[in-house]
């Protein structure tokens, strides 16, 4: 390997460049996001990686959107959100909705979108499902 190469491969990040453009009362954990979801919290959970890394491995019901097509997609999140609170009409507060994705970079991106867009409620899980699997569920498949 020449010297530059190699100069360069050193001063490269180990780990994957973390994004922080949210407030944190725009962000929940995926121990916050499950603590939700045993307790039956009316929700949608929208999932923005691309269609092939959805089909590898995704968390139950949730809507895989991905963030190329979030803006086409909109209908559906508000389909969604309204179905989820048919459902859970013993709940006096609206349904909110939670994206995820693979380390937690494009769903802060998403979540920005969506408020611009008027869903308020938006929320990132912070650190994806990388943070699912070594916070919540150690046997949740990563790649």
């Amino acid at each position: 390997m020449n010297e530059r190469l190699v100069g360069a491969l050193q001063v490269m990040p180990k780990t994957p460049l973390k994004l922080n453009l949210l407030s944190e009362s725009d962000r929940i954990s995926s121990k916050d996001y499950k603590v939700r979801v045993s307790n039956g919290e009316p929700h949608v959970l929208v999932d923005v990686r691309p269609a092939h890394h959805f089909k590898i491995v995704s968390l139950p019901k949730s809507l895989n959107v991905p963030l190329a097509s979030l803006g086409d997609k909109l209908p559906a999140i508000s389909l969604a959100l309204k179905e989820e609170q048919l459902t859970d009409s013993s709940s006096s507060s609206s349904a909110s909705v939670y994206v995820i994705c693979r380390r937690g970079n494009d769903s802060q991106r998403a979540v920005l979108y969506l408020h611009k867009m008027g869903f308020s409620s938006a929320r990132d899980i912070v650190g994806g499902l990388e943070s699912w699997a070594s916070d919540v569920d150690p046997n949740f498949p990563t790649y």
